[in-house]
């Protein structure tokens, strides 16, 4: 890398990227006792999910244009108070209505992290080097989806499920002082000069680039098989293999762990191509693999490794597509970024309630296969269109 940025910045920036499991995997475990507490259905608790992250899409779509046009730092503090503020409403929610509605803020108040971490790095670095620094900071968030359900687990012998919320509170309190630590990447001179009205047309301009749209379609099918998967496990570790609530959220970090792994992995290869390739093409024969284990109720030792082979290729696929899809489009950083990251999570709010549809086993097969083939389908002419213009160039 060109510039040296010590261990502040990206531990910063990998935990903002992080929010996604910050919203979605913390309570995980406690999901079956927030049914109760609340007296409402699995369905009702189980939107909790969709709602978040139908906030981390709209809230990325709505931030990471203005951040094109006023800059970054304001809105990112802007951000974590929300988030924090958010995380205070789900604690003193009285009904799972007024819950679900303090998670869509809180998915809008996470989304600030997640858009305007990307927009930070894609200021400072271009090319390998974003590639690069993208894998680090996939790394670093990788930790956040293990340790999440973990702590989640722990908390419940000790707290109700208000207690992790409580603790979504003090990290959004710390990542708010850590914010206002970071210095502005976009200075005034480099700002869209245009109206917001007109920033927000960027917002589907980025669509032009054939690049762009190739990786950001790619990463929608990739998410739709991750969510699926998340939306379903607690249900498949729980009810169908009969885990505790730890022993779920222990099985849950390992799995995740492989993200980051999967992430790490990423750096080993010297051509982006090839690591986007072979993830796309891994993801697709690991959710094979998983979906004949689940159809056929094989014995968790056999499923666990199918699962996770399947979160490798994921945590492979994602610090590469990212990297390829907001570099083409470098001049419009923001928007490239909230469009890219509202696709991953738009397409989990999808998948989510997808899932219950019919026979848990079997719908969540088919949900997964459905993402990992749009996602294969889409990267292999990307990667041939970049090999071809690499040989043009």
């Amino acid at each position: 890398m060109k510039q040296k940025i010590g261990l502040f910045v990206p531990i910063t920036l990998g935990m903002l990227t992080a929010f996604g499991p910050f919203v979605t995997d913390f309570y995980l475990p406690e999901m079956p006792e927030m049914q109760a507490a609340f007296q409402t259905s699995p369905s009702l608790v189980a939107m909790s999910l969709t709602a978040s992250m139908l906030g981390l899409a709209l809230g990325q779509i709505l931030i990471g244009p203005l951040s094109d046009k006023y800059g970054r730092k304001r809105l990112l503090i802007l951000s974590m108070l929300l988030f924090a503020l958010a995380s205070v409403g789900c604690v003193f929610a009285p009904n799972i209505y007024v819950f679900n509605f303090f998670r869509v803020l809180q998915g809008l108040g996470g989304a600030g992290g997640v858009v305007l971490s990307k927009s930070i790095a894609t200021d400072m670095f271009t090319g390998k080097e974003l590639a690069d620094f993208m894998a680090i900071l996939g790394a670093i968030n990788g930790i956040a989806p293990v340790l999440a359900p973990i702590v989640g687990g722990t908390m419940a012998n000790f707290t109700s499920w208000q207690g992790v919320f409580c603790l979504l509170l003090v990290i959004g309190i710390v990542l708010t002082i850590c914010s206002m630590r970071l210095k502005e990447t976009l200075p005034p001179q480099k700002r869209l000069k245009q109206s917001v009205t007109q920033s927000y047309t960027n917002l589907f301009r980025v669509f032009k680039n054939r690049r762009f749209t190739l990786s950001t379609l790619a990463v929608m099918g990739s998410f739709f098989c991750f969510f699926a998967y998340i939306s379903a496990s607690p249900f498949i570790f729980q009810q169908v293999y009969g885990l505790s609530a730890f022993e779920f959220s222990l099985c849950f970090g390992l799995n995740a762990l492989m993200i980051a792994v999967g992430a790490g992995l990423a750096t080993r290869f010297h051509h982006q191509n090839t690591a986007l390739k072979w993830a796309a093409i891994d993801l697709m024969l690991s959710t094979v693999l998983v979906s004949v284990c689940q159809i056929l109720y094989l014995p968790l030792p056999i499923l666990m490794p199918c699962y996770i082979y399947m979160l490798l290729s994921f945590g492979l696929m994602q610090p590469v597509a990212t990297a390829i899809a907001l570099d083409a489009e470098r001049n419009n950083a923001g928007s490239a970024a909230a469009m890219f990251g509202a696709a991953g999570f738009l397409a989990g709010s999808v998948a989510s309630p997808l899932v219950s549809v019919g026979n848990l086993m079997i719908g969540t097969s088919a949900v997964m296969l459905c993402g990992a083939l749009v996602c294969m389908l889409l990267t292999l002419p990307l990667c041939a269109a970049i090999k071809r213009e690499a040989m043009e160039s």
